[in-house]
C-alpha cells in the first residue's frame, strides 16, 4: 500500500538517509545494499548504475563518503557500501550494452550542436555520456594514448583492472561519442581552433603534473616524480629503481607509488615508445632504462602522523602488509648523492604539520637521519598543466593554478566550461562524476535548452515490518585479499565478496529510508512505544518543552488552535524521536494499541525534463 503526499520538510527526511545525502551523485546506496541482502541483484545493479556511468570502477576505488556517514557505524562498523557496489556489478553481465535501463530509453532527438570535451577522464567522459543521451554530437580529445585519464594513468592495475576501465569507456563511446587519443590541445590543435569548430567546450584536463620539491639534491639521477612514475608503470614502460626506494608523501598517490614500486613490471611498452609518441614525452623521459624487478626495500616518508595521514587507513595497512615501511612524522630535508646519483634521503623529525591557525607550516626538531636508497620518488601533490591556454583565450586562472569557474561551471570565456580537478583541485572520483553531470546540464542550458526537475514522492506502508534476523549481531564482512606473497605484477589485491558475504553484508543495513510515522489523531500518549524501544530513542514530553521552527509552529496552530508560544504546561504532549539511534526494528509499531504508528518507506522519483 502506498500513498502520495506533500512533504513539508523534505530536508528532514533526506537527512534520515545519510549515505545517500553524503554521496555527491545521491546514489540510493541503502536500497541497492538492501536489494543484495534479499538476492535481488539485478535491482541492486540498476540502482547503483542509475546516476553513475562508472559504477564498475567506483565499486573498486570509490572513496565512499557514504560509508563515512553510515548510521550503522555508530553501532559497530559502517556497511561496506563500496564493496557491495562491486558485488552488484560483478553479478551483472560485462560488455557493451550492459545497462538495460539505458537500452529502454527512447532515442534522443538529434540536436545540431557540437561539444568538445578536452580530457577523457571521469569528469569529461561523464559529461560526454550525458550530452550524448540528450542528442548532442560530442567529441573527446585526449593527449594520452588511452582514455580514462588518471583511472588508467594514475591508478595501478592491482587496484583497478584495465578491462574494467575499457568496458566503462566503450559503453560511453557506443552511445556515439567520438574519441581522439594522442591529440594534445595547444600542439596538435589550438584551443582557439576548437572553439571555432564547436558550439561549446568542456575543460576537464585534471591535474596531470606532479609537484616539485625544492630541496638540495632534487636534480640528482634517481629522483622521480610520482605521477610520471605511475604513468610509466601503467603504460608498461620500465624504470630502473634500484633495490631501495624512498617515496615522499602521505596521501593515496604516495601509497600507490610505494605499492607499485615493490611489484614486478612486465617487459616492453604496450602503446609505443617515447620516440613514437611525442605527446607523452615528459612522462616517458624517466622510462628509458631496461628490465627491472620490484624494489627489495621501500620506505614511505610522511610529514603527517599516522592519525593525520590523508591516505586511506585500509590502503596504508595493505602497504605495510606488503612489507612497505611507513615513516610517520618525518620531513625531507635533502636528497643525498654521490657522483650525481642518489644514495639516500636526509629527513628531520616533524613536530607539527599545521600552525595554530590551521595553516600548513611544519615545525621540526633537531633530530635527523638518513634513509639509504637508490631512488627517491616525490608524491607530494599534483598541479594542472594549462599550457594549452593563451591569454587571448580569455579563460581566467586562479592564484592556485586552477581554472576560475562560476556556480554553473562556466569559465570567464563564453561557451567554455570546466569541471573536475582542473576546476576544483584534487577531489575524489565520485565528485568528478557529479561534476560531469553538472557540466552537461549547464552546457545544455547554455545551448538554449530548458530543464526542470519534477519530484514525486510517496510513502509505502509496511504493515508487517520486520528487520532481517540477526541483522544487529552480524559483523562487517572482511574483504578477501590476495596473499602477500602472490602480490606481484598486475594481480588484483582485493578479490571481492562471495555470495554468502554479500548477502550477509546487505542484511546489516539499518534501512534508513524507512520511517516511523506517527498519527497524532490516534495517539493516546500511553508511552507504550517509549517503554518497548530497545535503543531508548523515543521520549514522551510536554510540548512546552519543545522549541520549534516555522513548520512546527504551523502544526501547533493547526492542531490546537493557538500559537506554540501560548501553549500551557499539560495542555499537549509529543513523542520526540532520536533518528540516529533508531534501528528500524518496528517494535513501537507492534506495541501501539491504537495503530498510531506505522512503518513507512519514503520512495521518491526525481526526473529532469530537457526540452
Amino acid at each position: 500500500m502506498s500513498y502520495t503526499v506533500t512533504i513539508p520538510d523534505r530536508e528532514y527526511f533526506d537527512k534520515n538517509i545519510p549515505c545517500q545525502s553524503a554521496c555527491p551523485i545521491h546514489t540510493e546506496c541503502g536500497r541497492y545494499v538492501q536489494a543484495i541482502g534479499i538476492s535481488q541483484d539485478e535491482e541492486a545493479y540498476l540502482l547503483a548504475r542509475a546516476p553513475n556511468p562508472f559504477a564498475y570502477v567506483l565499486g573498486r576505488i570509490c572513496a565512499h563518503p557514504c560509508e563515512d556517514n553510515c548510521r550503522r557505524g555508530k553501532i559497530d562498523e559502517p556497511i561496506a557500501i563500496c564493496a557491495l557496489k562491486r558485488y552488484a556489478t560483478e553479478r551483472h553481465n560485462l560488455g557493451m550494452g550492459h545497462d538495460p535501463a539505458r537500452k529502454a530509453l527512447p532515442p534522443a532527438p538529434k540536436r545540431n550542436k557540437r561539444i568538445a570535451v578536452i580530457g577523457a577522464g571521469v569528469c569529461g567522459l561523464t559529461c560526454a555520456h550525458d550530452l550524448a543521451l540528450l542528442g548532442y554530437d560530442v567529441e573527446v580529445f585526449e593527449s594520452a594514448p588511452v582514455p580514462g585519464g588518471m583511472l588508467y594513468l594514475g591508478i595501478p592495475q592491482f587496484r583497478l583492472p584495465r578491462e574494467i576501465i575499457k568496458m566503462e569507456v566503450d559503453n560511453i563511446l557506443a552511445m556515439g561519442v567520438k574519441l581522439h587519443t594522442r591529440v594534445t590541445v595547444g600542439r596538435d590543435i589550438s584551443f582557439a581552433q576548437l572553439r571555432a569548430k564547436f558550439d561549446s567546450v568542456l575543460l576537464a584536463t585534471g591535474l596531470n603534473k606532479g609537484r616539485e620539491l625544492n630541496i638540495p639534491g632534487a636534480h640528482l639521477s634517481g629522483v622521480y616524480n610520482g605521477i610520471d612514475f605511475l604513468i610509466n608503470v601503467n603504460l608498461g614502460f620500465e624504470i630502473e629503481l634500484g633495490k631501495r626506494v624512498v617515496v615522499v608523501g602521505g596521501g593515496n598517490v604516495a601509497i600507490d607509488v610505494a605499492r607499485a614500486a615493490v611489484r614486478l613490471v612486465h617487459e616492453g611498452a604496450e602503446f609505443g615508445t617515447p620516440e613514437e609518441d611525442k605527446s607523452m614525452q615528459p612522462a616517458f623521459d624517466a622510462a628509458r632504462m631496461a628490465m627491472r624487478s620490484g624494489a627489495e626495500e621501500v620506505h614511505m616518508v610522511s610529514l603527517e602522523s599516522r592519525v593525520q595521514m590523508p591516505a586511506w587507513k585500509g590502503e596504508v595497512e595493505e602497504a605495510e602488509h606488503e612489507g612497505i615501511f611507513v615513516d610517520n612524522s618525518w620531513g625531507p630535508m635533502e636528497i643525498v648523492g654521490n657522483d650525481g646519483v642518489v644514495t639516500g634521503l636526509k629527513v628531520r623529525k616533524c613536530l607539527s604539520v599545521f600552525d595554530e591557525n590551521g595553516r600548513f607550516n611544519p615545525a621540526f626538531s633537531d633530530e635527523e637521519k638518513i634513509i639509504p636508497c637508490e631512488s627517491v620518488i616525490l608524491a607530494i601533490g599534483q598541479q594542472a598543466d594549462l599550457s594549452y591556454l593563451d591569454q587571448k583565450d580569455g579563460v581566467q586562472v586562479t592564484p592556485r593554478g586552477i581554472l576560475k569557474i562560476n556556480e554553473d561551471l562556466s569559465t570567464s570565456a563564453p561557451g567554455v566550461f570546466a569541471g573536475g580537478d582542473v576546476a576544483f583541485g584534487p577531489r575524489i572520483l565520485v565528485e568528478a562524476v557529479a561534476n560531469g553531470h553538472r557540466a552537461a546540464r549547464s552546457i545544455h542550458l547554455y545551448l538554449s535548452g530548458k530543464t526542470e526537475k519534477t519530484v514525486k514522492s510517496r510513502f509505502r506502508i509496511w504493515p508487517n515490518w520486520k528487520m532481517p534476523q540477526g541483522f544487529l549481531t552480524t559483523p562487517r564482512q572482511k574483504m578477501p585479499v590476495l596473499a602477500a606473497n602472490r602480490r606481484v605484477g598486475i594481480a588484483e589485491v582485493e578479490l571481492g565478496f562471495d555470495e554468502e558475504q554479500g548477502r550477509a553484508e546487505g542484511r546489516r543495513c539499518l534501512k534508513c529510508q524507512v520511517n516511523t510515522i506517527f498519527d497524532g489523531s490516534k495517539c493516546i500518549l500511553c508511552a507504550g512505544c517509549v517503554d518497548i524501544c530497545p535503543e531508548h530513542c523515543l521520549r514522551l514530553v510536554d510540548l512546552v518543552q519543545v522549541s520549534g521552527n516555522e513548520h512546527y509552529d504551523a502544526l501547533i496552530q493547526n492542531r490546537y488552535g493557538v500559537p506554540a508560544s501560548e501553549l500551557k504546561a499539560g495542555q499537549a504532549g509529543a513523542i520526540i524521536k532520536n533518528e540516529e539511534k533508531c534501528i528500524r526494528c518496528g517494535l513501537c509499531a507492534d506495541r501501539c494499541p491504537t495503530g498510531a504508528i506505522t512503518m513507512e518507506s519514503l520512495e521518491r522519483q526525481e526526473r529532469e525534463v530537457f526540452e
